[in-house]
């Protein structure tokens, strides 16, 4: 792909310095009915500071931040910044799916960061003070009462400094801190900006925990330009996707982002969105952090096209934490590109082998776009060239220098590209994700990826909101495939014969293979903050049934 132009603008201010350019500006907090000006916010965050530093935060020092979306997560973390320190933003106890799981997620957190100051709203407060002796010491400050007037703090940061360490949701492996620099996150954030073509016209309309990176540098690209920003909680949305669309509508929303899953929950409850709720004002809809599903775009388009949706309103996108977020971007409103690559053949010789729709061990794949601004991609092994399946390497100024106090191992290659774990292909012009590199299991010497198993599976009649994981199991007798799904059937002659109905969709797609099929009750996967599965853990908590 080609190499992409700097950043617009001067990137030698820092994140703080940058949101203060910004002209006008204001945060919805949707569920609390509360309006504040960019200016106010500002003006808080700088009383929050002065409090931070009277707790004992210094300039570098990496402070944790625990808080739903809302107002005390934003005052707090721009507090944070202002202090001259570090903001870790940290899943909340919800997120976790168990107290247990999330006590042990934090002590590790807490434990690599090494940090002294963990701010917490009170609505997670209890959880933390009730298992501190399961902690290392940190002091934790609430963050509901930090003041919103009174004494102020400033401290200039240098741009090259640590603004954000952004740990990693843990779905491929044990959270590790990506430490992003003033200067990446604000590259990052004018990447975002230039590939949505954000305007002041535009509302931002946001459900995404403001804790993962897609909801921190989507909101914080928002803000740097000025924008209106409406943030729900997670629940909100999760709960009641109808109802939430509603809100998105009533509010002047043109833009949001979210993975893939959102627009699949929202087509599955358009019969419950009014015939006559005008979506014609929604301009844009990026889809990422988990895989594209191109079936979810064309029937997410079907079931809202009479209410006035915009063609092409879904943009699907790549990113990753370690790129502050975007990596690749279509032109928006482009019309979707897709193609149906046969797998087998595509493995076998690394080099991209089309099929005709609908042929058996074929798949179909959604084109991400082009490298946005200030960042450049590339195939490992492919020397520039089209159609070669191998590792998407990145590069540019949003990338991050590592892991905190982490060696680099084999994250870049020796000519200094970041390695993300993620194969795929230039086709065309734009880029293709085929996969995890890691997520691959191998049986008979033939590799088998688990998005193509998952693709499969999720549309079998049975299947829970199409939740499933495909994972490897090592066996006396190699590697062997096991798919983990999650259904509301009860009865045992029906389950019976949905793990029947599985097996042979697998066997007709990719050929007879030894499945061991394993069903699970309705939101009893794990999953991580922004939904995606945790194949780590699935193999280990679904039930014995065969």
């Amino acid at each position: 792909m080609p190499t992409e132009p700097a950043p617009r603008g001067s990137t030698e201010s820092g994140l703080v310095e940058r949101i203060y350019a910004a002209r006008g500006g204001e945060i919805l907090i949707a569920e609390a009915g509360q309006r504040v000006s960019l200016t106010d916010l500002l003006q808080m965050s700088r009383t929050a500071s002065a409090q931070l530093r009277a707790d004992g935060v210094r300039p570098g020092d990496p402070v944790g931040l625990v808080s739903e979306n809302g107002l005390v997560f934003l005052r707090a973390l721009l507090g944070i910044l202002h202090c001259g320190a570090v903001a870790v933003p940290l899943a909340t106890p919800s997120a976790m799916g168990g107290v247990h799981g999330y006590i042990d997620h934090l002590r590790r957190v807490l434990a690599d960061s090494t940090m002294r100051h963990l701010v917490a709203s009170s609505a997670c407060l209890g959880v933390i003070r009730g298992h501190s002796a399961d902690l290392p010491p940190v002091k934790v400050i609430d963050g509901d009462a930090l003041p919103t007037t009174g004494p102020e703090l400033t401290e200039p940061a240098d741009i090259d400094s640590l603004a954000v360490i952004q740990y990693t949701s843990g779905s491929t492996r044990n959270p590790r801190g990506v430490v992003l620099s003033h200067r990446n996150v604000v590259a990052g954030l004018d990447a975002i900006v230039d590939g949505c073509a954000l305007t002041e016209t535009d509302v931002a309309g946001l459900w995404i925990p403001l804790f993962h990176d897609m909801g921190l540098f989507s909101t914080l690209a928002a803000l740097s330009q000025g924008l209106r920003v409406v943030v729900w909680r997670p629940s909100t949305f999760v709960r009641q996707p109808a109802a939430w669309l509603q809100q998105f509508v009533h509010n002047g929303c043109t833009v949001t982002t979210a993975p893939n899953f959102f627009y699949d929950h929202l087509a599955d409850d358009a019969n419950r969105v009014p015939k006559d709720l005008d979506l014609s004002g929604w301009r844009l809809g990026l889809n990422g952090a988990e895989p594209v599903q191109a079936s979810t775009v064309t029937r997410f388009q079907k079931a809202f096209t009479d209410r006035g949706l915009r063609p092409n309103v879904i943009m699907p996108v790549y990113g990753m934490a370690e790129a502050t977020l975007a990596v690749t971007f279509p032109r928006p409103g482009a019309r979707l590109s897709h193609l149906w690559l046969d797998r087998a053949r595509t493995r076998d010789s690394s080099l991209v082998v089309l099929a005709e729709p609908g042929t058996p061990g074929a798949r179909p794949l959604v084109a991400v776009g082009q490298a946005v601004r200030g960042v450049r991609v590339r195939i490992g092994g492919a020397d520039g060239a089209e159609d070669h399946l191998g590792e998407i390497e990145i590069t540019g100024t949003p990338v991050t220098s590592g892991y905190f106090q982490q060696p680099a191992g084999e994250l870049f290659t020796m000519d200094g590209w970041l390695r993300t774990g993620d194969e795929g292909f230039v086709h065309g012009g734009e880029l293709y994700i085929a996969g995890r590199t890691r997520n691959m299991v191998v049986i008979r010497g033939h590799n088998y990826y688990a998005e193509d198993v998952e693709a499969i599976v999720r549309d079998v009649p049975g299947v829970y909101r199409r939740r499933c994981a495909a994972v490897g199991e090592d066996h006396e007798r190699g590697e062997r495939l096991v798919v983990v799904v999650e259904t509301a059937i009860e009865s045992s002659d029906e389950r019976q014969n949905l793990i029947g109905r599985i097996r042979s969709a697998i066997s007709a797609e990719l050929g007879q293979l030894d499945v061991t099929v394993q069903l699970m009750p309705p939101q009893s996967m794990p999953r991580t903050s922004s939904g995606k599965v945790q194949r780590a853990k699935v193999r280990h908590s679904a039930p014995p049934t065969t």
